[in-house]
């Protein structure tokens, strides 16, 4: 069985960009995360302890961003890729970032998948 706890649509600020230009202004990013963790445990016992606090995800991640600049995507998703495996309990973490401005259609951006 292949448990996951998703934040979908997570709304960011930070600079990113290739040129300095593009990372001299904050920019709204879009990231979809998917946690691969076992959640029998968690759903057994009802209890916040055995599981992982998406709240709190979101919130690392966010304060992750804000502190850094990233020229590529890449390196941002890898950022909260390797952020979020330091959680005990974390098998795989997918990381999907898009900046805002490019998310009409056609939706461009990445996606990483890292395994612990």
């Amino acid at each position: 069985m292949v448990d996951r706890i998703f934040i979908d649509n997570l709304r960011l600020k930070c600079r990113v960009g290739t040129t300095d230009e593009e990372r001299s202004a904050l920019q709204e990013i879009l990231a979809n995360i998917s946690l691969t963790v076992g959640l029998g445990r968690a759903g057994a016992s009802d209890n916040l302890d055995d599981t992982i606090d998406y709240r709190d995800a979101a919130e690392r991640i966010s304060q992750f961003v804000a502190g850094r600049e990233f020229k590529l995507l890449e390196s941002l998703a890898e950022g909260i890729a390797a952020l979020l495996l330091k959680d005990a309990g974390v098998e795989k973490v997918t990381v999907q970032v898009r900046k805002v401005k490019y998310s009409s259609e056609p939706s461009i951006g990445i996606e990483v998948e890292r395994n612990r």
